[in-house]
């Protein structure tokens, strides 16, 4: 029931103040910077594209039946606002939660990591044997690419490689639960021995398909985490993180927005310049805004119009755009509130928050 604690946590923590839509967009990753901001205003940062592969449909599912089973109560059907019920906060806060994810920081990683980590195996595993016409378990060519450089690089050491992966994963799965760890290897691929799909993982665990990706999805999460903090330890895993994807970088096209702007260009000419909506680069400076420890939003937003907002976001104790902008003057638009909950929230991470 993982799947439906992350929903149920979600739900509790956006206050009915976003649509049901936005937590699909959130777990989907959607590169949206409304949904990156959601994700940090929020603090669900941790689940931002967690289930990628998710559909809409399935999602709108689950949500009926959480609510047919009490735990969602709807709480304004046209805009399909909905609040955790007290009966699912109760259910949710009862059940066990050891899973640990950091969506937003491992956003591009996870997946590459992952592909490279699998078919590298793979690869090493047949070729020990003078087995090469396995099919690939990944397909996605940058990935095939990436393998196919590193197997260059250790042809003829097969068995070494294989042993240092091994004692690699093994000092970072000992810190699993035996089950997680099981279900990790289980799904790794080797000569003549395929992993399990999601589907023969679930059955073989008795667990949901949902959960099983969940848990799969929390394991790398946590070996990236074990990389990131001491990479001496695993120096043949480290090579398979992908160093330049990073969600937490500003985008190719807000950075381009960005030169536009040092050089003193106001939105209008930056769209005029870059052939863009003019909402889009705005997006691109609540993006810039949002990460960029040297930006300042001044220029878009004086200090008195920062400290109304900032008194109205008080007073609505709300991060709902409606909500706050009824409380400010008329002047102040929804791109200046976004500015500065953009800031806010840049100084709440900062102080630890």
């Amino acid at each position: 029931m993982i799947f439906e604690q992350i929903i149920l946590h979600c739900f509790q923590n956006i206050k009915a103040e976003r649509s049901s839509s936005s937590i699909y967009h959130l777990l989907k990753g959607k590169r949206s910077i409304q949904t990156v901001q959601d994700a940090h205003l929020y603090s669900l940062g941790s689940y931002y594209g967690v289930y990628k592969s998710i559909s809409k449909g399935y999602y709108d599912k689950k949500i009926h039946e959480l609510v047919k089973d009490d735990l969602l109560e709807m709480v304004d059907e046209q805009e399909a606002l909905y609040h955790i019920s007290h009966k699912g906060l109760e259910w949710k806060n009862n059940q066990a939660f050891p899973l640990s994810f950091k969506g937003l920081l491992y956003f591009d990683k996870a997946d590459i990591f992952m592909g490279r980590l699998l078919l590298l195996i793979q690869t090493l595993t047949n070729s020990k044997m003078n087995f090469y016409s396995f099919i690939p378990v990944v397909n996605n060519p940058e990935i095939e690419l990436w393998v196919k450089h590193a197997y260059r690089r250790v042809k003829g050491s097969e068995s070494v490689i294989l042993y240092k992966i091994y004692s690699e994963l093994k000092l970072c799965l000992s810190q699993l639960l035996e089950k997680e760890a099981n279900i990790f290897v289980d799904r790794l691929t080797g000569y003549q021995s395929y992993g399990m799909s999601l589907f023969q993982l679930s059955k073989e665990y008795n667990m949901t398909v949902d959960d099983i990706h969940l848990i799969l999805i929390s394991i790398i999460h946590r070996i990236l985490g074990d990389l990131e903090v001491d990479s001496t330890k695993f120096p043949i895993l480290s090579t398979m993180v992908d160093k330049k994807s990073s969600l937490s970088q500003i985008t190719n096209s807000a950075s381009e927005t960005y030169k536009y702007f040092l050089n003193g260009l106001t939105i209008e000419q930056i769209a005029n310049v870059r052939h863009l909506k003019l909402n889009t680069i705005q997006d691109h400076l609540v993006e810039i805004a949002l990460y960029d420890h040297q930006f300042s939003i001044d220029r878009y937003v004086n200090k008195n119009e920062q400290n109304e907002i900032l008194s109205a976001l008080k007073k609505a104790n709300s991060h709902r755009l409606k909500d706050i902008k009824k409380l400010v003057d008329d002047h102040i638009n929804y791109f200046q509130i976004r500015l500065v909950l953009a800031i806010q929230n840049k100084h709440n991470r900062q102080g630890g928050n």
